[in-house]
């Protein structure tokens, strides 16, 4: 159905927003969903970030970063507030904290209900738990839900410890009472956790990959084997950046992977090219795992699989650190 907006240089979210429509990710450019055909309006850096070369050609856009000057007739291609807060008699709940997002909503049946996508929280208890409880309030209040069933939480190692102060790996998973981390759920599944370099996260991204596929997801580097899914997380600042960069290359030349990909946006992988973008795998496995033991299961034998790269005394890491870091 498509709708006309008049504006003299305003902000094509700031007018759609007024008729109703909802950013999933509050405009930030993190999720490329408010997708609108309109051929007219140029295509932006965002739009070739997230959109395929079929879909510019068709005149598909994102409205999140768009000024319009003058009338525009577009076709929306996601939905007004009101047809998505439609009432849910149950629901169960994910809040996964990672180094690039921090990803929260609503499953049911195992399927994504509504869901926000925000930049990362700060890895404080407050910050973390604060987020968590306030983003499913929010979204059990809009679909009219009393309190969620299930909620899965998980996250990279550092926030998991400071949001549950949960430091040992959690091999099995576990599902405990929310009294215990005060959130608005009956219970709180912490899906598989290998380790304390490997956070639960990390099967929710892996869920689903291809076989021979490496992905960059923030600092999380992962490659998916046909007996292990080889790892390793470097916290992503401006001083370990070439540290970051040098892991890139070392999974690159010990695995030759067949398929590269990484979670959008990420300027680094952009500039490095060879790897084309892809949306996180997280809302939807966290709602698939809310809803299956099946997938459950799945997430335990794919956390069982999970090796962490051993860079330290790695010859092939230390040739592109050398190369990376600045010379003293």
């Amino acid at each position: 159905m498509k709708i006309k907006l008049n504006g003299q240089n305003a902000s094509l979210r700031g007018l759609m927003e007024r008729e109703g429509f909802r950013f999933p990710c509050g405009g930030k450019g993190l999720c490329g969903r408010c997708k609108v055909v309109a051929k007219e309006l140029p295509p932006t850096e965002r739009d070739h970030r997230f959109l395929t070369a079929e879909e510019l050609q068709a005149g598909v856009r994102l409205a999140c970063d768009k000024t319009i000057d003058g009338e525009i007739e577009l076709e929306p291609l996601f939905g007004r507030e009101e047809n998505r807060a439609e009432r849910m008699d149950y629901s169960d709940a994910y809040a996964v904290f990672t180094d690039y997002a921090t990803f929260a909503g609503l499953a049911a049946d195992g399927e994504v209900a509504d869901s926000v996508l925000l930049p990362p929280t700060e890895i404080s208890h407050f910050a973390l738990r604060g987020a968590a409880q306030k983003e499913i309030v929010e979204l059990i209040e809009r679909h009219s839900v009393a309190k969620a069933g299930t909620m899965l939480i998980a996250a990279e190692p550092l926030r998991f410890h400071a949001l549950t102060g949960i430091a040992e790996a959690i091999p099995e998973g576990d599902t405990v009472d929310a009294a215990l981390f005060n959130m608005p759920a009956d219970e709180v599944y912490l899906p598989p956790i290998k380790g304390e370099l490997l956070g639960g996260n990390i099967p929710l991204e892996a869920l689903g990959r291809e076989q021979g596929e490496m992905l960059v997801a923030g600092g999380t580097v992962l490659y998916v084997g046909e007996a292990s899914i080889h790892t390793a997380f470097i916290y992503r600042t401006k001083e370990s950046l070439g540290v970051f960069k040098a892991t890139v290359e070392y999974f690159l030349e010990r695995f030759m992977p067949v398929k590269r990909s990484y979670i959008a946006p990420d300027p680094v992988m952009e500039e490095r090219g060879g790897f084309h973008p892809v949306q996180s795998l997280i809302p939807v496995n966290a709602a698939q795992a809310l809803g299956s033991n099946r997938v459950k299961a799945k997430l335990r034998k794919l956390s069982a699989k999970l090796e962490t790269e051993d860079l330290v005394n790695s010859d092939c890491f230390h040739k592109y650190l050398s190369t990376f870091l600045p010379a003293e």
